[in-house]
């Protein structure tokens, strides 16, 4: 499975995670936020704050129309009689502001690129639409999006800090020669950053303390391998868990200080690539080492992420980088099938005396556009500022139902038209559990939080399908390490923030298959760890070189 499909896993559980299954007593459970005044009406959501400015309050008389494209939600069923173009949040734009939304096209998220190609190889695109870092580039640079400067400088607070929160330099990466030219859509990277899950109850069995550092991980990949921790008789368990494109060792490479998909600075303040650089050499000397001692699956070069899930939940596999998400899939599925299964999330550990840091790519790879020429492009301002209203700041369960997920679980949340997402989202949910679970106090609780809450007691009452929500919010639970790492600021981040340049477009996908192919075979012992030598001079000839002059030079005219 590749990078993207791993993201997509997590983007989905991240921003949808409470939508999908934790349902409070009402029949569902909802996003955070302002003050448990709100009323049911979706105009009465939130109030304006008092810095916001006309060019977004108000109503547009006669209402205006903006047209849009989007993939389709299968899993999400339309309210009898609605559809794209009626819906509880169309109907809400219109209301609230005058605007209609028309969707000229939706296909599935497989067909999406071939259909967004297409439409703007036509020219006729619609008014405002998501693309990815290429097509944003490409569309500004053939003169068809709008210069939204001047819309953006008027937008609310609110909508400001959702694009900004993740990643200050997200506008940056959406300004081409000064003028901003779409709207940044940020991931939540740092929240969703690698930590090291170890199934307790195996060093409880073979009288093993939690680890404290990496050597304690060492100890405790091989006793695992070695010491029968499922007591079945059989040598058939393993340390680390490693897919073929190396989507699980993120967190292993971090906690040598090796940052693979990196661009980072050098001693001399220029960016270079984390993947040639002497620490992944260390990393993967070590995975050598743990291959040899039977510590990794010996089929892992023949593994995608789903095929090693499907070995850790039948319980071969005792060490697990993964993000915070990670009790929920694949966990869950693990402690369904063995109940006396158990894992706690860990910080990442060092190998020496500085702290590991996980590392954080590019927060921004989409972005809204507004066709060149729409007569009010700060309608989408209007539209983002009511989803943060709406998805963030309610408190009301009936908005709640009306605007993210009906009684009957529907996620209707996916029926916006435009969306940003918050960058600690989950970890602010899970203070405000954590502190209603101590207390007893549930009035700081949204409907979504409460959701979270009630499961949290199910579990406590014995119901282990509730078991991966437990680990997740609960105090020492994933979110509690996500939020150890923010208070910490314990990130390695991107240094190279703009949208991928030509060299990397044309270069990056042989450099990855060079990669893949010379790590995995270092790993299994057919080339000598030396060979990553030879590996950073063939990575630069085959064009690491030339992308490293190309992202200099635009690191050098940013400053």
């Amino acid at each position: 499975m590749k990078e993207g499909n791993v993201r997509l896993i997590g983007f989905m559980l991240a921003t949808s995670l409470l939508v999908l299954s934790a349902c409070s007593k009402n029949g569902g459970e909802a996003s955070q936020s302002p003050s448990a005044s709100s009323t049911p009406a979706a105009s009465q959501a939130s109030q304006p704050a008092e810095s916001e400015t006309a060019s977004t309050d108000g109503k547009y008389d006669p209402p205006i129309t903006l047209t849009t494209v989007r993939t389709t939600e299968p899993t999400v069923k339309f309210p009898d009689g609605d559809s794209y173009d009626n819906n509880a949040w169309t109907r809400a734009y219109e209301e609230e502001y005058g605007i209609k939304v028309k969707t000229l096209w939706a296909v599935d998220g497989s067909q999406w690129e071939q259909k967004i190609n297409l439409t703007v190889a036509s020219g006729e695109i619609p008014d405002f639409f998501k693309v990815n870092a290429t097509m944003f580039k490409q569309l500004a640079e053939a003169g068809m999006i709008a210069d939204l400067t001047e819309v953006y400088a008027n937008a609310t607070d609110r909508v400001k800090k959702l694009l900004t929160e993740e990643n200050p330099t997200a506008i940056e990466a959406a300004t081409i020669d000064g003028k901003l030219m779409a709207l940044p859509l940020s991931n939540s990277n740092r929240e969703g950053s690698s930590m090291v899950y170890v199934r307790t109850d195996w060093l409880k069995a073979l009288n093993l303390p939690e680890p404290k550092t990496m050597d304690d991980l060492f100890k405790i990949s091989e006793a695992f391998s070695t010491q029968d921790p499922d007591k079945n008789g059989k040598a058939d368990t393993y340390g680390f868990a490693v897919d073929k494109d190396f989507e699980l060792l993120k967190g292993y490479f971090n906690s040598f200080h090796a940052y693979p998909t990196l661009m980072i600075k050098d001693k001399d303040g220029n960016l270079t690539s984390g993947v040639i650089q002497p620490e992944m050499k260390n990393a993967l000397a070590k995975l050598q080492e743990m291959f040899k001692a039977k510590q990794i699956d010996p089929e892992f070069g023949a593994k995608d992420i789903t095929k090693v899930f499907e070995m850790v939940a039948n319980g071969k596999i005792g060490i697990l980088y993964f993000p915070f998400y990670g009790p929920l899939y694949p966990l869950q599925s693990g402690k369904d099938k063995d109940p006396k299964m158990e894992w706690q999330a860990f910080p990442l550990l060092s190998v020496d005396s500085d702290p590991a840091k996980p590392q954080v790519p590019v927060s921004v790879e989409n972005f809204w556009v507004v066709k060149k020429g729409v007569e009010h492009p700060e309608a989408v301002l209007k539209m983002l500022d009511f989803w943060v209203k709406t998805f963030y700041e309610n408190k009301s369960d009936d908005i709640y139902h009306k605007f993210n997920a009906a009684e009957d679980g529907n996620q209707v949340w996916n029926f916006s038209n435009i969306a940003g997402f918050k960058a600690f989202k989950n970890v602010e949910e899970s203070l405000r559990i954590i502190d209603a679970l101590d207390t007893k106090d549930t009035s700081n609780l949204g409907p979504e939080d409460k959701g979270v809450y009630d499961k949290i007691l199910k579990f406590q009452s014995g119901d282990l399908t509730n078991w991966g929500w437990n680990l997740i919010f609960s105090k020492g639970g994933s979110m509690s390490v996500s939020n150890y790492y923010r208070t910490n600021d314990l990130y390695q981040i991107d240094e190279f923030t703009t949208s991928p340049l030509e060299s990397q477009i044309q270069k990056g996908p042989a450099l990855t298959k060079l990669q893949a192919e010379t790590f995995t075979k270092i790993i299994l012992g057919s080339l000598p760890v030396d060979a990553f030598d030879n590996f950073t001079k063939q990575w630069s000839d085959l064009g690491g070189n030339e992308i490293l002059a190309d992202v200099n030079k635009w690191y050098k005219s940013k400053s």
